[in-house]
Protein backbone atom coordinates (compact mmCIF):
# COMPACT_ATOMS: atom_id res chain seq x y z
CA UNK A 1 0.00 0.00 0.00
CA UNK A 2 1.31 3.34 -0.67
CA UNK A 3 2.07 5.33 2.02
CA UNK A 4 2.76 9.77 2.38
CA UNK A 5 3.49 11.80 4.94
CA UNK A 6 0.62 14.24 6.60
CA UNK A 7 2.21 17.76 7.80
CA UNK A 8 0.72 16.10 11.08
CA UNK A 9 3.28 13.02 11.13
CA UNK A 10 0.88 10.62 10.54
CA UNK A 11 1.09 8.61 7.45
CA UNK A 12 -1.58 7.85 5.43
CA UNK A 13 -3.25 5.44 2.94
CA UNK A 14 -4.26 6.34 -0.39
CA UNK A 15 -7.14 4.25 0.59
CA UNK A 16 -9.94 6.80 1.75
CA UNK A 17 -11.10 9.52 -0.98
CA UNK A 18 -10.52 13.21 0.19
CA UNK A 19 -14.00 15.25 -1.11
CA UNK A 20 -13.26 18.54 -1.49
CA UNK A 21 -16.31 20.79 -2.29
CA UNK A 22 -14.87 23.90 -3.09
CA UNK A 23 -16.58 26.95 -3.79
CA UNK A 24 -16.28 31.08 -3.26
CA UNK A 25 -17.23 32.45 -0.20
CA UNK A 26 -20.64 32.76 0.48
CA UNK A 27 -21.44 30.41 -2.18
CA UNK A 28 -23.42 27.89 0.14
CA UNK A 29 -20.46 25.00 0.80
CA UNK A 30 -21.17 24.59 4.28
CA UNK A 31 -25.06 24.30 4.02
CA UNK A 32 -24.97 21.14 0.79
CA UNK A 33 -22.53 19.71 3.43
CA UNK A 34 -24.86 20.43 6.25
CA UNK A 35 -27.55 18.56 4.24
CA UNK A 36 -25.17 15.60 3.31
CA UNK A 37 -24.39 14.70 6.80
CA UNK A 38 -28.25 14.69 7.55
CA UNK A 39 -28.77 12.52 4.54
CA UNK A 40 -25.49 10.40 4.52
CA UNK A 41 -25.53 10.20 8.81
CA UNK A 42 -26.08 6.09 8.64
CA UNK A 43 -23.87 5.64 6.27
CA UNK A 44 -20.00 4.48 7.35
CA UNK A 45 -18.52 4.95 4.06
CA UNK A 46 -19.02 9.08 4.23
CA UNK A 47 -17.39 11.21 6.73
CA UNK A 48 -18.27 14.80 7.19
CA UNK A 49 -15.92 15.95 10.10
CA UNK A 50 -15.93 19.44 11.83
CA UNK A 51 -13.29 22.09 11.30
CA UNK A 52 -12.21 24.23 14.23
CA UNK A 53 -12.45 27.94 12.89
CA UNK A 54 -11.83 31.41 14.70
CA UNK A 55 -14.88 32.85 14.29
CA UNK A 56 -17.96 31.78 16.20
CA UNK A 57 -20.32 29.61 14.01
CA UNK A 58 -23.76 31.65 13.01
CA UNK A 59 -26.30 29.19 11.75
CA UNK A 60 -23.51 26.11 11.22
CA UNK A 61 -23.54 23.87 15.15
CA UNK A 62 -20.88 21.45 13.05
CA UNK A 63 -18.22 23.76 13.42
CA UNK A 64 -16.27 24.81 16.24
CA UNK A 65 -15.34 28.30 17.26
CA UNK A 66 -12.23 29.08 18.92
CA UNK A 67 -10.50 31.88 19.89
CA UNK A 68 -7.28 32.69 17.42
CA UNK A 69 -4.68 31.70 20.58
CA UNK A 70 -5.71 28.57 20.83
CA UNK A 71 -6.59 28.17 17.47
CA UNK A 72 -2.31 28.89 16.96
CA UNK A 73 -1.47 26.74 19.68
CA UNK A 74 -2.98 23.60 18.25
CA UNK A 75 -1.43 24.90 14.81
CA UNK A 76 1.98 24.90 16.79
CA UNK A 77 1.66 21.37 18.85
CA UNK A 78 0.51 19.84 14.80
CA UNK A 79 -2.55 19.17 15.60
CA UNK A 80 -4.07 20.08 12.88
CA UNK A 81 -4.03 18.28 9.20
CA UNK A 82 -4.99 20.67 7.12
CA UNK A 83 -5.54 24.33 8.12
CA UNK A 84 -6.05 27.58 6.08
CA UNK A 85 -7.44 30.87 6.51
CA UNK A 86 -10.56 32.40 4.28
CA UNK A 87 -11.89 35.57 4.28
CA UNK A 88 -11.81 36.60 7.92
CA UNK A 89 -10.89 33.67 9.62
CA UNK A 90 -8.67 30.86 10.32
CA UNK A 91 -10.09 27.05 9.50
CA UNK A 92 -8.43 23.83 10.54
CA UNK A 93 -9.33 20.21 9.94
CA UNK A 94 -8.39 18.01 12.93
CA UNK A 95 -6.11 14.84 12.51
CA UNK A 96 -8.87 12.80 12.97
CA UNK A 97 -9.70 13.30 9.90
CA UNK A 98 -6.69 11.48 8.74
CA UNK A 99 -7.92 8.48 10.64
CA UNK A 100 -11.39 8.05 8.48
CA UNK A 101 -8.85 8.43 5.09
CA UNK A 102 -6.28 5.70 6.78
CA UNK A 103 -9.58 3.45 7.45
CA UNK A 104 -10.66 3.98 3.50
CA UNK A 105 -13.84 5.96 4.20
CA UNK A 106 -14.40 9.15 2.15
CA UNK A 107 -14.10 12.33 3.85
CA UNK A 108 -15.94 15.34 2.68
CA UNK A 109 -15.15 19.18 3.50
CA UNK A 110 -15.78 22.37 2.18
CA UNK A 111 -13.04 24.88 1.36
CA UNK A 112 -12.25 28.15 -0.71
CA UNK A 113 -10.22 27.01 -4.25
CA UNK A 114 -7.26 28.59 -2.72
CA UNK A 115 -7.18 25.52 -0.26
CA UNK A 116 -7.26 22.72 -2.31
CA UNK A 117 -3.31 22.56 -2.93
CA UNK A 118 -2.85 22.59 0.85
CA UNK A 119 -5.10 19.47 1.01
CA UNK A 120 -3.59 17.71 -1.75
CA UNK A 121 0.24 17.86 0.13
CA UNK A 122 -1.54 15.90 3.02
CA UNK A 123 -3.19 13.18 1.09
CA UNK A 124 -2.66 11.69 -2.42
CA UNK A 125 -6.37 10.61 -3.12
CA UNK A 126 -8.41 14.17 -3.96
CA UNK A 127 -11.14 14.61 -5.40
CA UNK A 128 -12.78 18.46 -5.97
CA UNK A 129 -16.15 19.23 -6.71
CA UNK A 130 -16.46 23.02 -7.94
CA UNK A 131 -19.46 24.83 -6.38
CA UNK A 132 -20.36 27.17 -8.61
CA UNK A 133 -23.25 30.20 -8.89
CA UNK A 134 -24.79 32.10 -11.89
CA UNK A 135 -22.23 34.78 -11.58
CA UNK A 136 -19.29 32.65 -11.56
CA UNK A 137 -20.94 30.73 -14.76
CA UNK A 138 -21.39 33.63 -16.80
CA UNK A 139 -17.49 34.11 -16.42
CA UNK A 140 -15.68 33.05 -19.87
CA UNK A 141 -13.07 30.83 -17.30
CA UNK A 142 -15.74 28.78 -15.63
CA UNK A 143 -14.93 25.57 -14.57
CA UNK A 144 -17.15 23.41 -16.65
CA UNK A 145 -16.07 19.90 -14.84
CA UNK A 146 -19.56 17.70 -15.23
CA UNK A 147 -19.35 16.61 -10.77
CA UNK A 148 -19.94 20.69 -10.48
CA UNK A 149 -22.52 21.89 -8.65
CA UNK A 150 -24.06 24.73 -10.08
CA UNK A 151 -26.19 26.53 -7.64
CA UNK A 152 -28.68 29.14 -9.32
CA UNK A 153 -30.91 30.18 -6.42
CA UNK A 154 -32.74 27.28 -6.32
CA UNK A 155 -31.32 25.26 -3.25
CA UNK A 156 -33.00 22.12 -3.15
CA UNK A 157 -31.80 21.62 -6.50
CA UNK A 158 -28.40 22.26 -5.71
CA UNK A 159 -28.78 20.03 -2.68
CA UNK A 160 -30.02 17.08 -4.69
CA UNK A 161 -26.87 17.73 -7.39
CA UNK A 162 -24.75 17.82 -4.90
CA UNK A 163 -26.41 14.43 -3.35
CA UNK A 164 -25.56 12.79 -6.91
CA UNK A 165 -22.45 14.01 -7.32
CA UNK A 166 -21.84 11.91 -3.90
CA UNK A 167 -23.57 9.14 -4.84
CA UNK A 168 -21.21 8.75 -8.01
CA UNK A 169 -18.56 9.27 -6.12
CA UNK A 170 -19.25 6.67 -3.59
CA UNK A 171 -20.48 3.98 -5.85
CA UNK A 172 -16.70 4.94 -8.06
CA UNK A 173 -14.81 4.25 -4.74
CA UNK A 174 -17.06 1.43 -3.32
CA UNK A 175 -18.52 -0.33 -5.76
CA UNK A 176 -22.91 -0.75 -6.77
CA UNK A 177 -24.98 0.35 -3.28
CA UNK A 178 -25.46 -2.14 -0.63
CA UNK A 179 -27.66 -2.65 1.58
CA UNK A 180 -26.91 1.00 3.56
CA UNK A 181 -29.23 2.90 4.34
CA UNK A 182 -29.21 6.54 4.25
Amino acid sequence: MMQTRSTAGHAAATDGLLVLLAGAEARGKDMLIASARRRYAHDPRLEFPARLQTRAPALDTEHIGVPRRVFRDIERNRGFAVSWQNADADHGLTAGALQALSAGRIVVIAVPPAAIERFRAVWPNVEVVPLTSDVDSARPSANRNPEAIRHSGDIAEAVRRFHRVLDRITARQFGPPSDVSC
